[in-house]
Order: structure tokens, then C-alpha cells, then sequence
């Protein structure tokens, strides 16, 4: 009799492979021969009970699906039909397993084992994997009723779907087991099956992971993008805020800054600083003697309670930076922030970075802001709404302030006194200056010989006791005013103009204004802009601000300032140069550098000098055009201040500003002020005289002057102008004039009768022929200047070059 070969499948021989990263398949799977001899001794029953001459043929391991095949061959007996033969070996096999109650170790599990109906799909691709959802294909009309009838013998079904037809494709339904190894027994034993001459193929259903909370944040992004931006900021406020609080903080008070520890300072003061001379302190040379009434002006300031602000105003160059921070070097807990740095930035990421590093704001994730703004636009561009992740400009800039403000706050011993008025502080601070005072007279008088005994705040015992106790209570009332911290804003309002200037400077004002009101920090505000005073009254309004204005130096502490630096003896007559150089810090110690560097004190004032010449004529006359419009003045009104101011050191304000050529208007001197080529001073709360800019100014407008062909041009402009003035002037007197002459008749009598013409009349003509005379007799003299001039210019051009 012919053979026939049929196989079996066993659902439960390896572990389900659930993904590439499960290894308990790689730990656990037998090697072939075992499962094979499995097969044969434990999960099949002996040939001997198997009907149709039963013989294994050989297995065949399914290793993602946790089974395997089993080959057999059989005798087909006449009297059996080929189903009713499979179907007794499959039923002799189930009720072997049964009747043994085989289970496997690795999931203690019985072990199945299912005709195999069809031809399997012996795949090993890399990205597919076992699931409960299998999708069936076919051709025909099986119907829900016809699969659940068979797809149910291999384990209980959650649900069927059958998928709605598609036209000239196969129609499909879907098949949710309740475990997976129900799913895998029935895609290896019905995959391929013929059934009522319909051919069935079926496949796992691929499924994305996590498909329910993924597809409900895809598909609500104006709630689930919000809600990430929260969880990510509340991520940063957790672990982030308190690392820049703690980073500012130890910036502030210099925790890791190992120069500014005691005992550091006392070696290096008893070691190093014996064998070498001190550096002599500028501020502390003969040339600065001057400025120490402004200086201790300062301290005392400091010595208050914060209530106001204090600025530091003064032209470019005079050294207010340097007295400042001179004044407050004793201090322990103070914060520089240079505006210049800021306001010279090319972008508001620049601005924040800069100003981050001055404050010691880290980490900042500037990048987060870019890829945030990114996002934002993406969503935008899709749901129509914002979503909120951009920060802008000014909100970021508001977060490191706000953040520095804690950090000050931690090194104030103001912190709690912020409902506290300024008086109470003030005595707290004198009980304390007494306190210190009793201190070191105990310290000397119990070691006098010793010198390096240093004023230090008493060290916070721990409380033992009543005594300790009482102690802790005494120690919650000290308040030294060299603890409080001091904000210096260097270069405030340093420019103007610039995409975020004025942002930058109301932001600063305003956070400055929070710690004053508070009583938790001095805040001092260095400036060479006159007009720095009107945001800062709008941030503090109804306060005095404490004003500091540095002028230059005389010229015998100018000349004493370079005398410290340069050997008298080698230089003697050096006083020519500092005449021309003037009190201006930046210009003695240019002059004393170029000098240094082996230049003639001759040529080193005439290369400042040159430069001087040059700063003023592309400031004030703009040869190259490039401002011509912006500029706030004219050519020939600057030329009239600048002969004055040549003459004179300075000159009254009131004065030229009733000259011709401004004609009561101010903005022309404040315009040239804010450019730094004249310096205004002020008496009695407004503006009194005028002087240069800088000293040497004065020597460029000589240099400026001196040249006759310049001068001649500026002469003919301004008598130009002038005559044109006046030429207007006399076409007015004489229209009221011939409008006079319409009130009398041919006769010379009155129109409106009587003879004679009214006194009121006469004395308003004669007026206007006074006046008459006077604007001609100026025109003539103009018509004579403007003569000289056109000569002078003519004769200029006549000359040979060199």
C-alpha cells in the first residue's frame, strides 16, 4: 500500500521571540537532536500505539513562534478516507498529551500539538513577530460564522472583523486570540488550507507599538504639545532653577574663587607680598587725589540701607568704572554687569549668552530656544494655533534676572527685612558696626603684638544651651553692611538705538528697582549718557537718586598722575604735552604707553593730537557723508561753538543759545553732547556752560582752525546763512511796511481821516526803519565777510601743491 506524509504542530517546544531584543530565546532554546528526541520519547506516543504504520520522519523548529513541525509518514488504509486518517493520528496524539500532562518549564504550560491543514509560510523575516491579531485573506464567502468555526480550535477569539471589500483585491478579515500562542498555532497549521475550495492565507497583523497613547498625543497636538512644554519646564524649574541659583549664588560670593579666601590672602600678603613692591593703585596716585571726596560720597552710600539708586555719570574715558569698583573692592558679595557687552551683541542669543556668563547663569540650553521656536513654527503651520514652546526676547531676559534676584537674595542679610523701613534697618546696621567695633578690641587687647588679626563677623556657634540659644537669637539681628550686595550696572544706556536697547535697559531699571524697594542690594549705575536718569526715574519714581558726576583732572594732578608713571628726571618738561593732553584718563594713559614704547613725548601728543583732529571732524562736520541726514545739528552751528570754545575753556550756555544760528533750540547741544564732542555742565538743576568733550578737543579746534582753506569755507557757509536770515528779515520789514503805507492817502494824510497820522503809526514806522538800517548795515558787512572768504578760498586753490 502507498505512503502518505502529513505534519504536526507543537505550539509550546521554544519561547515566543516577542522582539530583536528578547534573549531568553538565545538562553533557552534546545539544540535540534534534543527536541527531536523530545519528540520521539515525550510528546508523541510509540509507533507501536499509532495506528496506519505511524513512523516520524524528522522535526522542523518554528523558533519566533515557540513550536515546531513533526514530518510523519502513514499507510493509507483502504477503508479510511485521508481526513479521517489525519484526523485519528491528530486525536492519538491530543489525548496522548493530555492523558500525560506534559507542561514545559520555561512557562509551566502544556505542550499542544494541530494538524498542520495547509502549507506553512517558513519565514525568518527580521520585522515581523508574533501577535494576538492575525489578518486572514481569501477568496470566496467564508462568513464570521465560517472562521469562527475554524479559527476556534486553537484558543478562545476576542473579537472578528472583517474588513470591508476592496474591489479586484482578496477580501480579509482579522482574528484577535486571547493569548498569542492561539495566534501562532493557527497561522502555522490554516495558512495555505483549502477550505470548501476556498484557499486561505494568513499573516500576523502588524501593530505600532504603543499605538494607543501615541495616537492619542498625534492626534490632539493642542493638548499634548502644551502639556509637553509644561512637563519639560516643570523638569527644568525641579533640577535645573536650583543648579543656576546655587551657580549664581557662588559667583556672587566668590565660594570657589580660591584668591578671595582669608588664609589665602594672609600667605600670600606675608610670603609673595614681602619680597615684591605692591603695583601702585591709579586711583590712588596724586592725579586722583581729587575724586576722594567722591569716593568716600560713595561709601557712606553704601554704608545706608538700600532705598535708591546711586549713578556715576561722566564723560567717556574719566575713570568712573575704575573708582567704582576701587570703592567697593572690600566688598564681599557684589555683581558687574557690562552693558557694553550687551549692547554690542548681533543678536538677542548673543545678548543672553553674554549676559548669562557676566551673572554665572548656567546651564542656559540656548539651543533649546531655537529648536523650540522650530517646533513652534511646525505647529503653527499645522493646527493654526500656537502652542506656546517660543520664549521671547524679553521673557528669557526676565528669567536670568528673576533667578539672580533669588541668588542675591540668599547672600543678603536684608533678605527678611523687605517690610522692614529703612530706619529700623539702619539701626540693626549700627548695633552690628558696634558689635564688629567691640569685637576687634577685645581681639587686640587679647593679642596686640599680633598684626595679621583681621576684623572678621563673629562664627555662628551652634546653640548649647540657654546661653547658645540666647546667642542664636543675638546672631539673627546682625546685619553688616559689607555683607549686603552691591549691583553694578556698567554702561548703562551706552547706546540708544539697537534692535533691543531699549528693552534691555527697561528690564534692567525695572529688576534694579524690585532690589531697592526690597532692601536687598545697592544698586549703582554707571552711564556717560545725561539722558540715563529718565527710565531710572520711571522704574523708582518719587525717589532721589544719590548723583555722583566725575569732571577731569586738573592739569597739575594730570601732570602728577604721568610724573608716576614716567621718570621726571628722563622727561622733564613734560607739562607742554599734559597742557595739550588735558585730564582725560584714557588720553594720559595712551600718552604714557606711546611714551613707554620709546616715542618722543613731542610726537606721541601729536599722534593723539592727529587722532583728535580726525574724531572731530568726521564727528561734527561728517566728511564721509555716511550720517549727513541723521545728524541732529548743522556744519556751521558746530563751527560757531568751536570757535568759542577755542578761545575759552568754556563758555555760556545761555549765550549761544540765543546765537543766530540756533535761535533758542536745544536739541542741537543735547545731540552734540550725546555724540561726547562738547560737555555740558549743569547749575542749580539745568544747563549753565559748555566745554569740549574731551580736553584735547580743545587743541583739535586750534588744529581745526589753523586751516585756512577749511576755515575760509565754514566762514563763507555761515555768512551765507546769515545774510540769508537777514535778507528775510528786511523782505518782512518792508511788507509790513507797504502795508502800513496802504492806511495813508496820495496826500500823506490818514485814511480813516483826521490829517495827521497816529503817533502809535509813526513810532512803529520809524521801528521798522531802524531795524531796516540795522539788517542792511549786517548784510553789507556779511556781503564784505563773504568777499574775504570766497578770496581766502580762491587763493587756497591758487596755491602749488607739495
Amino acid at each position: 500500500m502507498p505512503l502518505k506524509y502529513g505534519l504536526l504542530y507543537f505550539d509550546n517546544a521554544y519561547p515566543l521571540k516577542m522582539g530583536w531584543w528578547d534573549i531568553r530565546y538565545s538562553l533557552l532554546r534546545p539544540g535540534w537532536r534534543s527536541l527531536e528526541r523530545k519528540a520521539k520519547n515525550e510528546l508523541v506516543p510509540s509507533e507501536n500505539d499509532m495506528p496506519f504504520h505511524f513512523k516520524i520522519g524528522g522535526i522542523e523548529p518554528r523558533l519566533k513562534d515557540g513550536g515546531m513541525f513533526v514530518h510523519f509518514s502513514y499507510v493509507h488504509p483502504s477503508s479510511y478516507t485521508t481526513r479521517e486518517a489525519l484526523k485519528e493520528i491528530e486525536s492519538r496524539c491530543e489525548q496522548y498529551l493530555m492523558s500525560h500532562g506534559h507542561y514545559m518549564w520555561f512557562n509551566f504550560q502544556k505542550v499542544r500539538a494541530f494538524l498542520v491543514k495547509g502549507t506553512p509560510f517558513l519565514e525568518d523575516m527580521a520585522s515581523r513577530y508574533p501577535n494576538k491579531r492575525i489578518r486572514i485573506e481569501y477568496s470566496g464567502d467564508l462568513g464570521i460564522e465560517g472562521l469562527y468555526e475554524l479559527f476556534r480550535k486553537y484558543g478562545k477569539i476576542v473579537d472578528i472583523v472583517q474588513v470591508a471589500p476592496i474591489k479586484d483585491m482578496p477580501r480579509q478579515a482579522i482574528v484577535q486570540y486571547q493569548i498569542m500562542r492561539s495566534s501562532t498555532s493557527a497561522k502555522n497549521c490554516l495558512h495555505g488550507a483549502d477550505v470548501n475550495g476556498v484557499k486561505i492565507h494568513v499573516t500576523y497583523e502588524r501593530t505600532l507599538k504603543g499605538n494607543a497613547i501615541w495616537t492619542w498625543l498625534q492626534n490632539h497636538p493642542r493638548l499634548s504639545v502644551p502639556l509637553g512644554g509644561f512637563m519639560v519646564a516643570g523638569v527644568s524649574f525641579i533640577i535645573f532653577d536650583p543648579i543656576r541659583v546655587f551657580s549664581m549664588h557662588a559667583k556672587i560670593t566668590k565660594l570657589f574663587n580660591v584668591n578671595e579666601y582669608p588664609i589665602l590672602k594672609w600667605l600670600r600678603k606675608e610670603t609673595i607680598g614681602r619680597l615684591t613692591r605692591a603695583p601702585i593703585d591709579s586711583l590712588q596716585a596724586t592725579g586722583w587725589r581729587e575724586r576722594e571726596q567722591e569716593e568716600e560720597k560713595l561709601r557712606t552710600w553704601l554704608r545706608n540701607p538700600p532705598e535708591t539708586f546711586a549713578i556715576v555719570q561722566g564723560p567717556r574715558g574719566a575713570g568712573k568704572s575704575d573708582m567704582v569698583e576701587y570703592a567697593i573692592k572690600e566688598k564681599s558679595h557684589k555683581v558687574i554687569i557690562r552693558c557694553e557687552a550687551l549692547a554690542n551683541a548681533r543678536s538677542e542669543s548673543e545678548i543672553l549668552t553674554n549676559l548669562a556668563k557676566q551673572v554665572g547663569y548656567i546651564p542656559l540650553f540656548q539651543f533649546m530656544n531655537n529648536l523650540n521656536n522650530m517646533m513652534d513654527m511646525a505647529i503653527t503651520a499645522t493646527t493654526g494655533q500656537k502652542a506656546g514652546l517660543s520664549a521671547t526676547f524679553e521673557g528669557q531676559l526676565k528669567k536670568i534676572l528673576d533667578t539672580l534676584t533669588v541668588a542675591i537674595q540668599q547672600a543678603s542679610p536684608t533678605k527678611d527685612m523687605s517690610a522692614t523701613s529703612p530706619e529700623v534697618i539702619m539701626k540693626k546696621i549700627e548695633a552690628t558696626l558696634e558689635q564688629k567695633t567691640q569685637k576687634e578690641q577685645k581681639q587686640a587687647a587679647a593679642d596686640p603684638s599680633n598684626p595679621t588679626t583681621q576684623p572678621t563677623k563673629p562664627k555662628r556657634a551652634k546653640a548649647k544651651g540657654k546661653k547658645g540659644k540666647e546667642k542664636e537669637e543675638e546672631e539673627k539681628t546682625w546685619c553688616d553692611p559689607g555683607d549686603i550686595p552691591v549691583i553694578v550696572i556698567d554702561g548703562y544706556m551706552s547706546r540708544e538705538k539697537g534692535p533691543h536697547a531699549k528693552e534691555l535697559w527697561t528690564f534692567l531699571a525695572e529688576w534694579a528697582a524690585v532690589l531697592v524697594e526690597n532692601h536687598v542690594a545697592h544698586v549703582i549705575f554707571i552711564s556717560n549718557n545725561v539722558g540715563a536718569a529718565k527710565p531710572l526715574s520711571k522704574a523708582l519714581p518719587n525717589m532721589t537718586f544719590e548723583t555722583i558726576v566725575l569732571s577731569d583732572a586738573t592739569i597739575d594732578s594730570a601732570l602728577e598722575f604721568v610724573h608716576k608713571h614716567l621718570d621726571q628726571e628722563v622727561y622733564p618738561n613734560l607739562i607742554n604735552s599734559v597742557e595739550v593732553i588735558g585730564g582725560r584718563l584714557t588720553d594720559l594713559e595712551l600718552f604714557v604707553q606711546k611714551v613707554k614704547s620709546g616715542m618722543r613725548p613731542e610726537d606721541a601728543v601729536s599722534d593723539i593730537l592727529g587722532r583728535a583732529v580726525i574724531e572731530v571732524r568726521k564727528g561734527a562736520f561728517d566728511f564721509d557723508n555716511s550720517d549727513s541726514k541723521s545728524l541732529s545739528w548743522t556744519a556751521i552751528q558746530f563751527w560757531a561753538v568751536m570757535k568759542q570754545l577755542a578761545a575759552h575753556d568754556s563758555i555760556s550756555y545761555d549765550e549761544l543759545k540765543i546765537h543766530p544760528l540756533f535761535k533758542s533750540d536745544e536739541a542741537p547741544f543735547s545731540a552734540m553732547e550725546q555724540a561726547e564732542l562738547i560737555n555740558i555742565s549743569h547749575k542749580n538743576g539745568r544747563p549753565f556752560s559748555v566745554r569740549p568733550g574731551k580736553p584735547i578737543y580743545r587743541a583739535a579746534f586750534h588744529e581745526i582752525l589753523s586751516d585756512p582753506g577749511f576755515a575760509a569755507l565754514m566762514e563763507l557757509e555761515t555768512t551765507t546763512f546769515l545774510e540769508k536770515a537777514e535778507s528775510a528779515n528786511v523782505a518782512k520789514w518792508e511788507g509790513e511796511l507797504k502795508e502800513l503805507s496802504n492806511l495813508l492817502h496820495q496826500d500823506g494824510s490818514w485814511i480813516f481821516g483826521g490829517g495827521r497820522v497816529p503817533k502809535q503809526v509813526d513810532m512803529r514806522v520809524k521801528w521798522l526803519m531802524n531795524k531796516l538800517a540795522d539788517s542792511h548795515t549786517k548784510i553789507e558787512k556779511y556781503e564784505v565777510e563773504m568777499a574775504h572768504a570766497k578770496n581766502a578760498i580762491a587763493a587756497q586753490a591758487n596755491m602749488p601743491k607739495h
